[in-house]
C-alpha cells in the first residue's frame, strides 16, 4: 500500500472512531471516507479489529515521536528523575486538553479489544509502537535510584500504577466527560493540576494536608487510607478544600 493511502485510511478511521466509537464505525464509510475501495481497505485491514490497533499504534507513535522532539530520551541523563516525572504528568495535562481525541479513542480501544479476545501477536505492533514511553519510563525510575529526587522504595510496576496510570486515568476521564457536572466548554486543567500535585507529594513520599487533615504517603496506600484519600480528592478537586504539599499551596 502507498504510504498516502495507508495515512489516508488511519486518519479516516481514526476520526470516525473517535465520532461514533469503534463499536458503530462502518468499514465501508471509512473506506469512502479515505478516499479507497472496500476491497483495498479489506486487502490491508481484513477485519475491523485489525485496523483499529494499526489506528492506535500509529496515533501513539505520532504523539510519542512530537513528545520526543521536546524532550528527547538521551536527556533522561542530563536532567534530574523528578523534571522527567513532572514533564510526564503535564503531558497527559496537555493531552486532556490538545489531544482529547487520541485519550477517547485509546479508552474506547482498550474495552473494545478486551471484549474481541485480542491475542498478543496481534497487539506487537501496538506494543513496539509504545517502546519510546516504556524506556522513558523505566530509564527515568532508574535514575531516580541514583539521584533519589523522587522514591524509589516500592517497584516500579507498582509506582507506574500508582502514579503515572493514575494521572492518565484522571485525564481520560475528564476528556471523556466522565466527571461530575462535566461541561464541554469548562476548561478543568487546574483540577488536574490539584490530582498532579497530590501524586508529586505521593512521589516524593511526603505527607500532604487535605484542608485540616493530614495524610502520611508511606509504603503503598492502604485500604483506609485509600478511603480518606478518595474522600479527600473530591473535596479538594470541588474546591471545598486545598492541598498543601512541600510547601506549595494546590487549589
Amino acid at each position: 500500500m502507498k504510504q498516502v493511502d495507508k495515512k489516508k485510511i488511519i486518519d479516516a478511521a481514526f476520526h470516525i472512531f473517535v465520532r461514533d466509537k469503534i463499536e458503530s464505525a462502518k468499514m465501508s464509510e471509512i473506506a469512502q471516507a479515505a478516499g479507497v475501495g472496500r476491497a483495498t481497505l479489506f486487502r490491508h485491514y481484513p477485519s475491523k479489529l485489525e485496523l483499529v490497533i494499526a489506528v492506535n499504534a500509529a496515533k501513539w507513535k505520532e504523539y510519542l515521536d512530537e513528545l520526543d522532539e521536546k524532550r528527547p530520551i538521551a536527556s533522561i541523563n542530563e536532567i534530574p528523575a523528578i523534571d522527567r516525572f513532572i514533564f510526564t504528568m503535564d503531558s497527559y495535562i496537555d493531552m486532556c486538553v490538545n489531544h482529547k481525541a487520541l485519550l477517547q479513542f485509546n479508552d474506547n480501544f482498550n474495552h473494545f479489544v478486551s471484549r474481541a479476545g485480542t491475542d498478543s501477536a496481534m497487539l506487537n505492533n501496538f506494543k513496539l509502537s509504545l517502546y519510546s514511553a516504556d524506556t522513558r519510563f523505566l530509564k527515568m525510575y532508574e535514575k531516580a535510584k541514583e539521584d533519589h529526587t523522587f522514591r524509589t522504595d516500592i517497584p516500579f510496576e507498582e509506582f507506574m500504577r500508582e502514579t503515572v496510570h493514575v494521572m492518565m486515568a484522571a485525564c481520560t476521564y475528564y476528556a471523556n466527560g466522565f466527571i461530575w457536572g462535566a461541561d464541554e466548554d469548562e476548561n478543568y486543567v487546574s483540577e488536574l493540576k490539584r490530582i498532579k500535585g497530590i501524586l508529586d507529594c505521593f512521589a516524593h513520599n511526603r505527607s500532604i494536608t487535605f484542608g485540616s487533615c493530614r495524610t502520611r504517603f508511606g509504603g503503598s496506600i492502604r485500604i483506609a487510607a485509600m478511603v480518606r484519600f478518595h474522600r479527600d480528592i473530591s473535596d479538594c478537586i470541588s474546591g471545598r478544600t486545598g492541598v498543601w504539599c512541600r510547601g506549595r499551596f494546590f487549589k
